[in-house]
C-alpha cells in the first residue's frame, strides 16, 4: 500500500508541476497578446488622432516603454515555451511588435500630416494579422 502511494506521488507530482507550468506559460502568453492588441487597437488609434507627426511622437515617447516591455516579455516566452508551436507563436508576435515599433519610429520621422494616418493604419493592420489565431495544427 505504501509503495503504491509513493509510486503515485512519484508519477503524479511531476505531471502536476508540468501542467501548472504550461498553464502559467499560456496565461503569460495571453497577457502578452493583450499588450499587442492594446498596441494595435488603442495606442495606434490614439497616435492617429494627433494632428501632426510631432504630436504623435510625443504620445509615442510616453507609450514606447510599454511596447518594449511587451516585446521583452515575448522574447522570454519564446525561450521558455513548452513546445515548438508555442515558441513559434511567441516569436511571431515578438517579431511583429519589433517591426511595428521600428515602423512607427520611422514614420514619425518621415510622415506628413497627410500620410501619417494611412501609415499608422498599415502598422495596425500588420499587428492585427499577426494577432489572428494561428491555424490549427493537424
Amino acid at each position: 500500500m505504501l509503495l503504491a502511494i509513493v509510486l503515485a506521488l512519484a508519477v503524479g507530482v511531476p505531471l502536476l508541476v508540468r501542467a501548472r507550468r504550461r498553464r502559467t506559460w499560456r496565461d503569460n502568453l495571453a497577457s502578452a497578446e493583450d499588450e499587442v492588441a492594446w498596441f494595435a487597437r488603442v495606442l495606434i488609434p490614439q497616435l492617429r488622432q494627433q494632428t501632426s507627426p510631432a504630436e504623435a511622437a510625443g504620445g509615442w515617447n510616453v507609450a514606447e516603454s510599454r511596447v518594449i516591455a511587451a516585446e521583452d516579455s515575448l522574447t522570454a516566452l519564446e525561450s521558455s515555451a513548452p513546445d515548438e508551436a508555442t515558441a513559434t507563436r511567441a516569436r511571431t508576435l515578438r517579431d511583429a511588435v519589433r517591426t511595428a515599433r521600428a515602423d512607427i519610429q520611422n514614420l514619425l520621422a518621415s510622415s506628413t500630416p497627410a500620410t501619417m494616418p494611412q501609415n499608422l493604419d498599415a502598422v495596425a493592420t500588420q499587428l492585427e494579422q499577426t494577432l489572428a489565431p494561428p491555424p490549427p495544427t493537424d
